[in-house]
């Protein structure tokens, strides 16, 4: 975004912004991992040590391979389901030409959770959050097929469980309608309402706030911006 955008007496601002937003897509993840535990797989205990490293790749992939055996020992749902989030983080942090297969793979262990047990939400918001991450990486308007089964997923995730990877679901529906052009559903107003509502379940999560103030910059609602990454610094 050019610095003609800003009033000029927001130079600071600016700044702030570049650097925070720079911050969040470092990290590349739009949810928040903390989730209280659920009932887990015999021997999974290694496979999260394993995994809690996440900017460790080389254990990180070993972790995958223990939720793999752990899963071919004992199919169970949270199992799948932390093989789905898994393969999102990977393929998040690996090169553009594998992404969209680690992705896939994601999206096939997140359906895995799902025939375990259509009621959980695990299942329901790692498939939405893989496949958005798979149509990012084929491109947009390549995948704006994928746009009503994300909203599903999310729907589903919102009648289950709301509350979900902190408000999670509002998240992931924020983004979307942030990124998605108009002609396809998108719009900053959605994106904003969303965002809101995210917070509503977790007022403190800092990707949230980020995505909000780049959808207040989209609105051309500098203040609101303002106020909403002078509260993440």
């Amino acid at each position: 975004m050019s610095p003609h955008t800003y009033p000029p007496a927001s130079h600071k601002f600016t700044i702030n912004i570049i650097l925070l937003i720079l911050l969040i897509a470092s990290l590349n993840t739009p949810v928040c991992f903390s989730q209280t535990a659920s009932p887990v797989s015999p021997g999974i205990d290694k496979c999260n040590e394993l995994a809690r490293n996440r900017t460790d790749m080389v254990k990180y992939r070993e972790a995958i391979t223990c939720y793999e055996q752990s899963f071919a020992a004992a199919p169970r749902e949270d199992t799948a389901v932390r093989l789905g989030k898994s393969y999102y983080w990977l393929g998040s942090h690996s090169a553009e030409n594998v992404q969209t297969e680690l992705f896939q793979k994601g999206i096939d262990w997140s359906k895995k959770a799902i025939a375990l047990n259509p009621k959980g939400a695990g299942g329901h918001f790692w498939l939405g959050v893989n496949d958005g991450k798979y149509g990012e990486s084929r491109g947009i308007l390549k995948s704006l097929f994928l746009v009503g089964p994300i909203k599903e997923e999310m729907q589903q995730v919102i009648a289950i469980d709301p509350a979900y990877e902190h408000g999670g679901a509002y998240r992931v529906l924020g983004r979307m309608f942030y990124k998605l052009p108009g002609f396809a559903g998108g719009g900053v107003d959605k994106s904003i309402t969303n965002l809101k509502k995210s917070l509503e379940y977790a007022p403190n999560v800092s990707t949230t706030h980020v995505f909000l103030a780049e959808s207040y910059i989209k609105q051309k609602d500098y203040q609101g911006a303002k106020n909403e990454l002078n509260f993440v610094m």
